[in-house]
């Protein structure tokens, strides 16, 4: 069993082949990637103009979805997907990929309380070339230095991401929660 993604592709749209070049880059880069905490990648083909992406199926959720159904976690439970979480992180920093959307959104369970993260829309391969700044992601779990628009491919971003999904887990709230859209950024 697994999960796919399916991608429709318009060749003449130019957002839709901006849209393609950056699926590539993340089928890339998943391709590289093997942890027991990051979704694995099967494969990709194209049919027509549908791309499909096979990844693992993680059947338990989200972090989110489940703190949508369920209301805040214990500390039991938090102590628990914070070390998962982390083992991921530093797998993927030793590699110098930098996530860049850590959230609980972006992170899946499985029935047995394994974490796996997921969706590497945003992650990039540091190689020591200047890292091109986008203001793409979620600002409540934004690293300052992201919206600062100063050393957006440090993998520092992911352990600021990280506390936000701790606070995210302890209160079912992303942080700075009670402002909106822009207002989160300053």
């Amino acid at each position: 069993m697994c999960a796919m993604k399916e991608v429709t592709l318009f060749s003449d749209d130019p957002k839709s082949k901006e849209s393609a070049k950056q699926l590539g880059q993340e089928i890339s880069l998943l391709s590289r990637l093997q942890h027991p905490n990051i979704v694995r990648y099967y494969g990709s083909e194209t049919v027509e103009d549908k791309l499909y992406i096979y990844l693992e199926f993680v059947s338990g959720g989200s972090i989110h979805k489940l703190l949508q159904e369920y209301g805040q976690f214990g500390e039991q439970a938090i102590r628990n997907y914070t070390k998962q979480i982390l083992l991921g992180l530093a797998y993927l920093h030793a590699t110098n990929t930098v996530h860049r959307d850590i959230k609980g959104a972006n992170i899946l369970v499985d029935p047995k309380g394994r974490v796996k993260l997921a969706d590497f829309g945003m992650a990039k391969h540091i190689n020591g070339q200047e890292c091109p700044f986008s203001l793409k992601g979620s600002p409540y779990w934004m690293a300052p230095e992201v919206i600062k628009n100063s050393s957006g491919c440090n993998l520092a971003v992911d352990i600021w991401s990280l506390g936000c999904t701790v606070l995210e887990m302890a209160t079912s709230k992303p942080p700075w929660s009670e402002y909106e859209g822009v207002s989160t950024r300053f």
